[in-house]
């Protein structure tokens, strides 16, 4: 191999000392062939061609330097695109209709078993997101399956999620039973409030994936059911950013004098003070023919009174009764979620 590399060498020494600047020698290496010459494994080629191809060393060490750079880019995308398999799974999903499980807890405080129904808005299991929420309560003489079977909240829901003009949310609808139905025996033991509050939401946070803060939680009822929502919600501005009251049954007959400033709705507020951050947002509606009109618009005098921000809509027409409700529960969803996100990639992750 040497001594065939010699005689072509010292031709082209003497070719070109003959004719200075002009190159015969065919094997002579130029930067494109460098390249393919530096890769065999001769060990002479290289010694060979060093010095004429110094100033082409940079060309060629960028070319092994980038060579590597790819893989590395390349590496991590196997993993983008396992991440982004499960963010894909809610637009997946086409569910339409949303579930309902109904439960019971075992209360220390009311010293039963309480159940308590959950609506789970549709493709609810598979998005892996933290839900807002809305406590509803049932009024006078009726259950936790009155939002559902008699004024067809999930169905109003669902309708309004297909259209895009409801956020999703998830349900609670708790059964208050004699406890709820009866409020006379304030200060003198537990109530309804310290059920939903100690041991209801408790409950609700281990077995659902709900968006555990203020901003995510909402409060509202019918009826005595409206009456606690805004005794409990105005109790704890901390828990709740909404209160709603349908029809709410302000009926001071039914409260302990005693503990009126302190309990009864009616009055609260005047004993009450709300920080600005800490204001929930209230809606407070009622039927021109309601029994219970003039205690509801006496509370809402008061709460202007005491410069509390509420939303008041006193309907032309409607009674104390199913149908009124039903007919306006659209617009009790729309209250709830005024500020809940209605893309579901926007809510909290249930991982967090």
């Amino acid at each position: 191999m040497l001594s065939r590399l010699r005689l072509p060498t010292l031709l082209c020494i003497f070719i070109a000392a003959a004719f200075s600047l002009v190159a015969c020698d065919p094997l002579a290496p130029d930067p494109t062939t460098v390249v393919v010459i530096v890769t065999p494994t001769d060990t002479p080629l290289p010694t060979l061609i060093v010095q004429p191809t110094a100033s082409f060393t940079p060309s060629v060490t960028p070319t092994a330097t980038l060579t590597p750079t790819p893989r590395p880019t390349n590496t991590p995308n196997p993993t983008i695109t396992a991440t982004a398999t499960p963010s894909l799974t809610p637009t997946v999903c086409t569910d339409t209709v949303g579930q309902i499980v109904d439960l019971r807890f075992k209360s220390a405080i009311a010293k039963l078993n309480v159940p308590y129904r959950v609506y789970l808005p549709p493709c609810y299991s598979q998005t892996g997101k933290r839900y807002p929420l809305a406590i509803l309560m049932h009024g006078s003489d009726r259950d936790e399956t009155e939002w559902t079977d008699l004024l067809d909240v999930n169905g109003k829901l669902e309708r309004g999620l297909a259209l895009g003009a409801l956020p999703p949310m998830i349900l609670v609808m708790p059964y208050g039973g004699e406890l709820a139905n009866s409020n006379s025996e304030f200060g003198v033991r537990e109530t309804w409030e310290d059920v939903v509050v100690d041991e209801l939401m408790p409950e609700v946070e281990r077995n659902f994936c709900t968006w555990n803060d203020r901003a995510g939680r909402a409060i509202g009822g019918i009826s005595r059911g409206g009456f606690w929502a805004f005794e409990i919600g105005l109790r704890h501005p901390d828990l709740f950013s909404a209160i709603g009251g349908h029809s709410a049954f302000f009926d001071e007959d039914h409260i302990a004098k005693k503990y009126a400033a302190t309990y009864n709705p009616l009055f609260l507020m005047e004993t009450l003070t709300l920080p600005a951050r800490l204001q929930p947002r209230i809606y407070l509606d009622v039927g021109a023919d309601d029994y219970a009109l003039n205690p509801i618009e006496e509370f809402h005098d008061k709460l202007v009174e005491h410069k509390i921000d509420a939303d008041f809509v006193l309907n032309s027409t409607g009674e104390h009764n199913i149908d009124y409700w039903k007919s306006h529960v659209t617009e009790y969803l729309s209250f709830y979620g005024q500020t809940w996100p209605r893309n579901v990639s926007e809510l909290p992750s249930c991982l967090s």
